[in-house]
């Protein structure tokens, strides 16, 4: 929501071109879509990253499940 794309906004002064942004806090995929867009327009890269799996992901492995621009991936 807004604070994620209020904290980007104050990170960008600092990034470099090709940089990637990692967001692991579980964004709605149609905000990740769009700070994709944003930010490729700034030459920079981003991967939003959705955690799940609760109190037995934490005991035994979460499902993480990573997504955005492809250019950030090796």
């Amino acid at each position: 929501g807004q604070p994620v794309d209020d904290f980007i906004e104050q990170l960008i002064p600092h990034l470099e071109a090709g940089d990637i942004i990692i967001d692991g806090g579980n964004s709605q995929f149609e905000d990740s879509n769009r700070r994709t867009a944003e930010l490729e327009k700034h030459n920079l890269l981003y991967i939003g990253t959705g955690v799940s799996g609760g109190e037995e992901g934490a005991l035994l492995g979460p499902s993480i499940m990573p997504g955005g621009n492809e250019k950030a991936w090796p």
